[in-house]
């Protein structure tokens, strides 16, 4: 009987200690994940900007959108985090930078599991300037393998499309909430 006494104290009490430090870095891990975000959208708008030219905006879905407005207050862009599971290695998670026009800016891979030296190439602005100011129509949102215009890391075809696909559904995810801005 003690011994279970003595079981349930230490599992309680470790599970309060564990309780207590996810309360105490939840707020740290947080703002770390914010700076990294936006450290990302420095690299991939072709402009410069202030924290507080970003706006959020929270999709139907929950989705963020970061809008960067100009300073007559005119959307210059827009940036939203899209994530795929067709990866060679899994998981693959992209903030894709999308023009008021509706092309392709850039892209920064946030997380991925690729085979380094390989499927890690989609990560190399090599690979990623064959998207630049790329849109909808008038591209083929295909490795060349498949019949479109994306030249696929060598190797590493599976993390080409993945990537590939990615993009595309992040630039009809932005063209869908965002369709007056593609007119002008």
């Amino acid at each position: 009987m003690r011994s279970v006494l003595v079981l349930t104290l230490t599992g309680f009490f470790s599970a309060l200690l564990l309780f207590g430090t996810n309360k105490l870095t939840e707020g740290p891990v947080r703002k770390a994940v914010e700076r990294v975000k936006v450290e990302a959208l420095r690299q991939i708008f072709p402009f410069e900007f202030s924290d507080g030219d970003i706006n959020r905006a929270t999709g139907a879905d929950g989705r963020v959108y970061f809008e960067i407005k100009d300073r007559d207050g005119g959307l210059k862009g827009v940036a939203v985090e899209v994530s795929g599971d067709k990866g060679y290695s899994g998981r693959i998670k992209v903030l894709l930078a999308v023009s008021a026009a509706g092309g392709v800016y850039d892209y920064s891979v946030l997380a991925h599991q690729e085979t380094p030296g390989l499927g890690n190439k989609i990560t190399e602005p090599a690979f990623r300037r064959q998207f630049k100011d790329r849109k909808l129509d008038g591209f083929n949102w295909k490795v060349k393998k498949d019949g479109g215009d994306v030249d696929a890391v060598t190797a590493a075809t599976i993390s080409s499309r993945a990537i590939t696909e990615i993009l595309e559904r992040g630039l009809k995810l932005v063209l869908e909430r965002y369709p007056q801005e593609r007119k002008k």
